[in-house]
């Protein structure tokens, strides 16, 4: 087939099961990343060094070729205005809409939006100016939650008790924005998830929820998905109420979509953030071990303008659990990884890095060294394996 090349934007650990699935599709890909390192640009066929924000250079080294199919932005807002650009101006199919990718990439604009649609919410307030930044919070409902507007991965993420603790958070975030500046925004207490959905013909047609376990305060970077996250009463059927309405506000019509919610005390999901891509940590996997979907295909389908087809099995519990260390230094053995993998629950043990690399603490996802995807026969039983897993595989530091 002429047509036989995928642009794959980023070569982070998410982007890994879109490499191997384009493969099994019989596409190759061009992987777009600044650091030759990444795990990603590995199992590419070609390999960018370049920005994937860059569209302009990308779309320059691009011109002309005729064997391109589409292009992707697998876990990664940042990269997806220059996944639209480069659609409309390479001809490409599974162009986004500029309100969905808008409402990626910037807080604001999406908590705008679900304002707008009387969805759920609480009180924010956003700037540049820390000082005025700081004042304002003073009118939320603590605790709150300090991050920049526009990135992604827990960077600059901080949660404040009080309102000492903004000014600080305020500057922790500044720095990690792209320039959008900071959004202060009222804690939401309750169960926290993320959904892994697909979208087909501007309604939801696939949703995957998992359980999120996150850090303690201050931080809120995720450690652990459980899948099924089974949300209480009807919030299930209110979340899917709600993301037809956002698609409908957001022009969005086919491709995958992920979110992080809170389903509230009373019962209702308010919407944190959204991605138009596919989401990360494991997101993917769980929704194929555990429904039998596999939306990292339906996504690949979508981008080059294939048929595909999107069917669920009753789900079986799994849970994905992140490896890390709470130390910064030099990575000089991992001690436990073939025990580990030989545990009945372990599907899947993967290790990003190798002794003699310098690691840093997981304060975001990007600092992650390995993950773990458990299969089983309960939440509760899996949650137990991943303790015994935890135990089991060392990293050790000079």
């Amino acid at each position: 087939c002429a047509v036989s090349t995928l642009i794959v934007l980023g070569a982070a650990d998410g982007s890994l099961p879109t490499y191997r699935t384009a493969r099994e599709l019989g596409y190759r890909t061009i992987s777009v990343d600044r650091s030759p390192h990444a795990p990603g640009a590995v199992l590419a066929d070609e390999y960018l060094p370049m920005s994937t924000r860059d569209a302009e250079s990308i779309a320059a080294e691009l011109a002309g070729r005729t064997d391109l199919a589409g292009v992707v932005a697998p876990a990664s807002d940042i990269a997806l205005p220059t996944q639209r650009e480069l659609a409309i101006r390479l001809g490409l199919p599974g162009v986004v809409s500029e309100p969905a990718v808008r409402a990626s990439v910037d807080k604001r604009y999406f908590r705008d939006v679900c304002d707008e649609l009387g969805l759920p919410s609480y009180r924010w307030v956003a700037g540049h100016d820390a000082a005025r930044l700081a004042d304002r919070a003073r009118e939320l409902r603590f605790p709150v939650v300090v991050k920049p507007a526009d990135a992604q991965s827990g960077r600059g993420l901080t949660r404040c008790a009080g309102p000492a603790d903004v000014p600080p958070a305020i500057e922790v975030a500044l720095p990690a924005s792209y320039g959008a500046g900071v959004v202060v925004e009222e804690e939401v207490v309750g169960l926290h998830c993320s959904c892994e959905c697909f979208v087909d013909d501007g309604h939801v047609v696939f949703m995957a929820v998992s359980a999120r376990s996150i850090a303690p305060a201050p931080l809120a970077i995720t450690t652990a998905h459980a899948m099924p996250a089974e949300p209480p009463g009807d919030a299930e059927a209110a979340l899917t109420t709600a993301l037809d309405k956002l698609c409908a506000r957001l022009e969005y019509q086919c491709g995958p979509l992920n979110l992080d919610v809170v389903i509230g005390l009373d019962g209702q999901p308010y919407l944190l953030e959204m991605g138009a891509r596919l989401g990360g940590n494991g997101l993917g996997d769980l929704a194929r071990y555990c429904y039998g979907v596999d939306v990292v295909r339906a996504s690949l389908k979508a981008a080059v303008g294939s048929p595909f087809q999107v069917t669920a099995h009753p789900p079986k519990p799994v849970l994905w659990q992140v490896l890390a260390t709470a130390e910064a230094g030099t990575l000089t053995a991992v001690t436990g990884a073939a025990e580990a993998a030989a545990m009945p629950e372990v599907a899947e043990l993967v290790l990003l890095a190798r002794p003699g690399d310098a690691v840093r603490p997981y304060v975001n996802v990007a600092n992650k060294l390995g993950y773990a995807l458990l299969v089983g026969e309960s939440v509760p039983a899996l949650r137990a394996a991943a303790d015994r897993l935890l135990r089991t595989v060392r990293f050790e530091l000079s």
